[in-house]
């Protein structure tokens, strides 16, 4: 008996023991496959990130992958905009067919927990409340829908980049913390691929937005060549009127330019509803005009649905078909200066996006250089007839000069008389005079004097009038003084009469040096006759020399400014004397330097230099002018002229006010002058640069303030390496 219930617990004992291995077995299986299940899952993830985006068919695949896994009839993948603030469901699969895909603000709601956290959720109803009474989430529609409800955020690289949502509405399912574990585990892996999804996404939408940005391009180079190649204001707004309306909602558009007077805004174009207006001005201080106003405050208007669209004044001759609901007034500005207005207009609300408003800037800007051109070219125009006017008063009058400087920059014209021609002018004047005065008294009486003389005499009369007729050196007072001084000495060692007075004037015959030759006709009875009618023959012929080298300096000025922009004409390329150059241009302003300026001469010998003799001759005649402005007419003008190595260097200096370190560099600039108004048009040292450079040539400056300038030429004594051909800068 006792061995029967023995065996039976035995045998008791191995069933159970097989029974538990059996499930052991079973559980270790189910695990397995489980776990395959799972890798099969995350492969078929995995998969999906060969997708650049995300399609509804790939969300119902990742929706497929985790129903196998776990119940998942109610699911919901959303994705989080953190720039926008909302979340936004993606894909939603639910029981209820009155459920559908919703855009949603973050906030305070189950979502937004996820979202919050970072963290996966598990909830039932009694966690729901405990999450409500501590305000941890509101709800809105008082009471919970849901049996079970699992959310897990989607995280990659540190970011949230949405949840998915598990939520069984049956008592016969509910999830357990392993299903969470689960899901936070297969959203791990999602969230990498909505990651990739979004990435390329973003990457999608920056290469449209790219491709846009090059189409926007193309197109307002294609505006800016239009209308830059026009110098004509009304075909300007034509032009630019047609690409608005192919680029822009509008209805209406318009132009408004400056007034020259400056005191008024006037519409040279404006057109509404294909009705062209007529030209409209309206003053600075104009209450309503949105052109106005724009212009005065220099700033963008964009207006949408505003009072100040419907108070604005309208076009004389046009009937607005609707009303005006969106405008945009753009100030038209070229060279820093505020030149007009232009504005486009459409009868639909909220008509200009940003997009639109990136083109009409550009084009405004391409309009404001084509317009400022178009006027830059009409001054031009009028500046040239007026010009070519002064000079035909000139050659009838011969009462004054009008001279003009001109230069091209981007079609601009800047005109203004020429001051170095006032000085030949004067010399021209004053050379006449003193002509006429001294035929009246030389000429007359020259016949009665040759009788008087022997043959000997007036052989020394005429070498007497030969040297007073040479080319003399220019002479400061302070040189002339001591000559005359000394002179006077030897002649009253020689017991001349009126020693101070004839020593003066022989010095004016040049014959200061040839007393020996002289003082037979200082002895002769008619002595006084004698150096009267020398004097005055010898001053008819230097002023006759004064007035044509005044006259040729005048036509070398007026052909080099007027040839500014457009330097060598038919100029011959030939080895010239600088020296002489600079002799001739000291001649033109020897009354200046006469007048209480020092001029030291520092020349040493040279050979000749292949260059443009005008042109050169021009550099100096700008440089020794500015010296003499700088100086107030008095100090000390210093000219050098040496060789070093193959260039010959020229060194025009001044004891003037010297220029400030801050303005040096700009003193070569078109238009730049530190002379007061009026003065100077700023183009001297800019026609010397543009002079020197072409002549392969250097300029420089040493200048200190309060001790005066010196500017420093290099010249190629064998002329440019590449001598440019006629006609070109």
């Amino acid at each position: 008996m006792n061995d029967a219930v023995a065996k039976i617990d035995e045998r008791s004992l191995a069933e159970h023991a097989l029974t538990r291995r059996i499930a052991a077995l079973e559980a270790e299986l189910a695990y397995r496959q489980r776990g395959e299940e799972l890798q099969r899952a995350l492969y078929e993830i995995a998969a999906l990130s060969a997708a650049d985006s995300p399609e509804h068919d790939h969300y119902a695949r990742l929706h497929e992958i985790v129903s196998r896994l776990m119940d998942a009839r109610n699911f919901i993948i959303a994705t989080y905009d953190a720039g926008q603030r909302l979340i936004r469901q993606e894909y939603l699969v639910d029981e209820d067919p009155n459920e559908v895909k919703q855009t949603f603000p973050y906030g305070e709601g189950i979502s937004s927990l996820v979202i919050r956290s970072r963290q996966p959720w598990l909830l039932d109803d009694a966690k729901f409340r405990e999450l409500v009474d501590c305000g941890e989430i509101r709800a809105p529609r008082g009471t919970i829908d849901f049996n079970s409800w699992m959310g897990t955020p989607l995280i990659a690289q540190d970011r949230v980049y949405g949840l998915i949502i598990v939520q069984s509405y049956s008592a016969d399912v509910s999830y357990t913390q392993a299903d969470l574990d689960l899901l936070t585990y297969v959203a791990s892996h999602v969230a990498t691929l909505v990651a990739r999804w979004q990435s390329n996404r973003a990457l999608k939408e920056a290469n449209a937005e790219l491709a846009r940005s090059a189409e926007t391009l193309r197109l307002v180079g294609d505006i800016g060549k239009d209308l830059t190649g026009s110098l004509d204001v009304l075909a300007i707004c034509r032009t630019l009127e047609k690409h608005c309306a192919a680029l822009l909602p509008m209805d209406a558009f318009g132009v408004a330019l400056l007034s020259p007077a400056g005191d008024s805004l006037d519409y040279v174009h404006y057109v509404e509803d294909g009705v062209v207006d007529v030209v409209t001005s309206y003053p600075l201080d104009h209450p309503t005009s949105l052109a106005v106003l724009t212009l005065r405050e220099d700033r963008e208007l964009t207006l949408f649905n505003e009072t100040q669209l419907h108070d604005a004044p309208t076009g004389t001759n046009v009937t607005q078909s609707a009303p005006i609901l969106s405008a945009v007034f753009r100030p038209l500005i070229a060279n820093g200066r505020r030149i007009g207005v232009v504005t486009v207009q459409s009868h639909s609300a909220d008509a200009y996006h940003e997009r639109d408003l990136e083109v009409f800037r550009s084009a405004a800007a391409y309009a404001a250089i084509a317009l400022a051109n178009a006027d830059a070219y009409a001054a031009a125009e009028k500046a040239r007839r007026e010009a070519a006017q002064a000079l035909i008063d000139l050659h009838q009058a011969e009462a004054h000069l009008v001279h003009s400087e001109k230069m091209a920059s981007l079609g601009q014209l800047i005109a203004g008389v020429a001051h170095e021609i006032n000085t030949p002018i004067g010399a021209i004047k004053s050379s006449g005079k003193n002509i006429s005065e001294s035929i009246g008294s030389s000429l007359l009486g020259l016949p009665k004097l040759l009788i008087e003389l022997d043959d000997e005499h007036r052989r020394l009369f005429s070498d007497l009038i030969t040297r007073a007729s040479a080319p003399r050196p220019v002479l400061s007072t302070r040189e002339e003084r001591v000559i005359v001084r000394h002179l006077t000495e030897r002649l009253e060692a020689l017991g001349v009469d009126q020693a101070r007075h004839r020593a003066g004037l022989l010095t004016q015959l040049q014959s200061h040096e040839s007393l020996d030759d002289v003082l037979p006709l200082l002895r002769h009875p008619s002595h006084q006759l004698i150096l009267e009618t020398a004097y005055g023959i010898a001053t008819i012929t230097t002023n006759a020399d004064n007035i044509n080298t005044a006259v040729d300096r005048v036509a070398k000025i007026i052909f080099a400014l007027k040839s500014f922009s457009r330097f060598g004409g038919a100029q011959v390329w030939v080895k010239s004397d600088l020296r002489e150059g600079l002799e001739t241009v000291l001649t033109i302003y020897q009354n200046q330097i006469k007048q209480g300026i020092e001029l030291v001469r520092h020349f040493d010998e040279l050979p000749l230099v292949h260059c443009l003799p005008d042109e050169i001759n021009q550099v100096w005649t700008n440089l020794i002018h500015n010296a003499l402005q700088a100086m107030g007419r008095t100090g000390a003008l210093t000219i050098g002229l040496r060789q070093e190595g193959g260039d010959a260097l020229i060194s025009i200096g001044d004891t003037g006010c010297g220029i400030p370190p801050e303005l040096r560099e700009r003193i070569f600039d078109p238009f730049f002058t530190t002379k007061p108004a009026g003065e100077g048009t700023g183009l001297g040292l800019e026609i010397v640069r543009k002079i020197v450079e072409k002549h392969g040539g250097r300029i420089s400056i040493d200048s200190e303030v309060g001790r005066g300038s010196t500017f420093i030429v290099s010249l190629p004594i064998a002329g440019a390496a590449v001598v440019p051909k006629a006609g070109v800068a």
